[in-house]
């Protein structure tokens, strides 16, 4: 949903998730040219590398043409070299994984029989929380999402947060640009039809983001403070577009408040089910954490092949999506074991709940961070979802991985405990570990280039949550970064 994106007219490389084992081997590859794009990390000239990185040896192997050289690292993470042709064109080091793909197409139609349907009211129920945790674990070991209900946000609210949205996209185009996203240094507004990419290939949706109301950072400066920082502000707002609806402004932030307090909730039963404290990601993310909401409108087409698709396919970049779709469908997410792509097609009064990439890597690959995409809708009627992405706070450290995890399929979950259960403590700190978040807190001025030092931190220390989202943004929004982050203010 936030993966690897340009404006129309410009092509980026091509990157992918190598579906491998530690034993296989690659000997093709393929080069990808791509016109000028300023991105924040040191230039490179005529060829530059990419390495992308799998956090699991369960992904079904396939035959990718752009691989080269791969090598296995350690028995759980396994990389491998992709060359590209490109010109002036710069890689950011932050921690990530790539966006994955497949070359072999495969479709199955059962779906719903695969992903299950859980009651969040059984998470809340001591009498059934174990079968409970025994379903997410196992869900996120098998396929890395699963549909939750009963989950305490009302019909009411879902369906005035679609309708405002529906209403906004209803608007004359003159009227939506004036939230244009390239006017906020955020990342917060309005994105046309056509002006992104998934794996090279053009999305057929509008968009328009949100995060967030907080004040800017008055310490931030372009090009010295670290580009994340730049993530905290307010959102658009355009006085006559609240005059034209009136409910869109107080709908949508009620909205994102309940996501927040649902996806805290989502989160503590992932730790149980992980065998950690119902603490352990709420000490992680901290009092503060940053989120992201977008909206989506997928036109009905007819001409398929100029639409090319709603949207490619694509890994999540953080650690929680949580996402209401309207009931036209399109959306398919690729069973992990086998390639194959199965339609997650829309349940009633559901949230569909999906695992990213950074939960992905903090288990080790143990949670799978589901492969999904959005076909072309035929259907007739227009499609609307609505994703909610939840990370920590900007600038908390994530540790590579959970020490000491138990992979075994299945835990003893008689005793789990919620938050309000366990005793009270004298403040909460990061995982138990004596290593206390500190939310909004602006860090030392430190320029982009300075990327080996902040590796060497990032190998000792964990790495930023920030800038993993930042690199998440900024390749969705180039504009963005060319316009505000590339030039003191």
């Amino acid at each position: 949903m936030f993966e690897i994106h340009a404006p129309a007219g410009i092509v980026i490389p091509t990157f992918v998730e190598i579906p491998f084992n530690s034993t296989s081997s690659f000997s093709s590859t393929t080069t990808t040219s791509a016109s000028k794009i300023t991105t924040p990390a040191s230039s490179f000239s005529s060829t530059t590398t990419l390495k992308a990185a799998t956090l699991s040896s369960k992904t079904p192997s396939t035959t990718i043409t752009t691989i080269t050289n791969a090598t296995a690292v350690t028995p759980s993470i396994t990389t491998a070299t992709v060359s590209t042709t490109t010109t002036n064109t710069t890689t950011p080091t932050y921690p990530t994984t790539a966006v994955a793909t497949t070359t072999t197409e495969k479709v199955t139609t059962k779906a719903n029989e695969k992903v299950k349907v859980l009651s969040l009211h059984d998470f809340n129920n001591p009498a059934t929380r174990p079968r409970f945790l025994a379903e997410m674990r196992e869900s996120l070991i098998e396929l890395g999402t699963f549909y939750i209900k009963d989950h305490g946000i009302t019909t009411e609210m879902t369906a005035g947060a679609m309708k405002s949205i529906q209403d906004y996209f209803a608007l004359p185009l003159e009227e939506k640009k004036k939230m244009l996203i390239g006017n906020s240094r955020h990342f917060r507004g309005y994105k046309l039809i056509g002006e992104e990419f998934t794996n090279n290939q053009v999305d057929h949706r509008e968009q328009l983001q949100f995060g967030p109301e907080q004040s800017a950072l008055s310490s931030f400066v372009p090009t010295q403070s670290p580009d994340y920082q730049g993530l905290q502000g307010p959102n658009q707002w355009p006085a006559s577009t609240l005059a034209l609806l009136p409910a869109f402004q107080p709908q949508v932030i009620e909205f994102m408040h309940q996501l927040e307090t649902l996806s805290h909730r989502l989160m503590e039963a992932v730790a149980l089910s992980l065998g950690q404290s119902a603490h352990y990601f709420r000490d992680l993310f901290g009092a503060n954490p940053y989120y992201r909401l977008k909206a989506a409108k997928y036109p009905s087409v007819k001409n398929t092949k100029a639409a090319t698709i709603g949207c490619g396919a694509h890994k999540d970049t953080g650690f929680l999506t949580v996402l209401l779709q309207d009931m036209v469908g399109g959306l398919q997410g690729q069973i992990p074991a086998t390639g194959e792509w199965m339609d997650t097609r829309p349940v009633p009064e559901t949230f569909i709940v999906t695992m990213g990439e950074a939960m992905e890597r903090l288990t080790g690959g143990l949670y799978q961070a589901t492969v999904h995409r959005v076909l072309n809708n035929t259907s007739g009627q227009d499609r609307y979802s609505i994703p909610f992405f939840f990370d920590p706070a900007l600038d908390t450290r994530v540790p590579h991985q959970i020490e000491n995890l138990d992979r075994s399929t299945r835990l003893d979950f008689s005793n789990a405990q919620t938050r309000e259960e366990l005793p009270k403590t004298d403040g909460e700190n990061f995982c138990g570990l004596g290593i206390t978040t500190q939310d909004n807190v602006s860090l030392p001025s430190t320029a982009s280039a300075s990327s080996s030092r902040q590796a060497a931190v990032d190998e000792e220390e964990g790495w930023c949550s920030g800038a993993h989202v930042f690199e998440t943004v900024h390749r969705c929004h180039p504009e963005v970064y060319a316009r505000w982050y590339t030039r003191e203010e």
